[in-house]
């Protein structure tokens, strides 16, 4: 039995580790990291939902995901642009704090509406807007489409409803959870600066 340790991590490790998977997270839509759920400040109190990964750049330290602009997390986003999203998978949590950069209008959500295909494109033709009342179970969509993806040109009544929100990250935690013993980092960064970690207590 071999009784040596694992190797200790390090910052640059660890780093290089969750941006990995969370990159991995956008490409592969079977992949834990595919998925986060996204907590905003609400009027009423603190908010959580799902919201599937469209976007990762570590150079400029950004997550973003697709909504409906007329949904309760853009009001609440408009509101207060503090967000904080939370993955986990393969043993590993990533909490990721920062402020949300919204994109309705501009040539950043024309270029992911472009890139977006018919099926995905098909939520955003829900009416009435997502949330709203209805006296029976239903998901908004035209009767014909409720099994059908819609035609290019149909689809494009969408973009009015389509947005993009992009996420400035100001800190991240990672937590690897271990037989060994858990480990957690955190990292933060001011502006484009580098990323500072220190290591915390799991």
């Amino acid at each position: 039995m071999d009784s040596r340790e694992p190797p200790s991590p390090t910052f640059a490790s660890v780093l290089d580790g969750l941006w990995s998977q969370l990159a991995e997270g956008q490409r592969l839509r079977h992949s834990p990291f595919h998925q986060a759920v996204l907590a905003t400040c609400a009027a009423r109190g603190p908010s959580a939902r799902y919201v599937v990964l469209r976007q990762v750049d570590r150079e400029r330290g950004i997550l973003g995901f697709h909504t409906d602009r007329r949904s309760e997390k853009w009001t609440e986003l408009e509101r207060d642009p503090r967000v904080a999203l939370c993955f986990f998978g393969q043993n590993v949590q990533v909490r990721a704090e920062g402020r949300a950069a919204l994109h309705a209008d501009d040539a950043i959500a024309d270029l992911a509406w472009q890139r977006t295909g018919l099926m995905s494109r098909r939520c955003y033709l829900a009416h009435p807007a997502p949330g709203a009342r209805l006296d029976a179970p239903g998901s908004g969509l035209p009767a014909h489409l409720a099994k059908h993806r819609p035609e290019e040109a149909e689809s494009a009544a969408g973009r009015a409803n389509f947005a993009v929100v992009q996420v400035v990250l100001q800190q991240i935690e990672w937590l690897h959870l271990a037989f060994e013993g858990h480990r957690r980092a955190r990292f933060q960064r001011v502006g484009q600066g580098p990323w500072r970690g220190e290591w915390r207590v799991p």
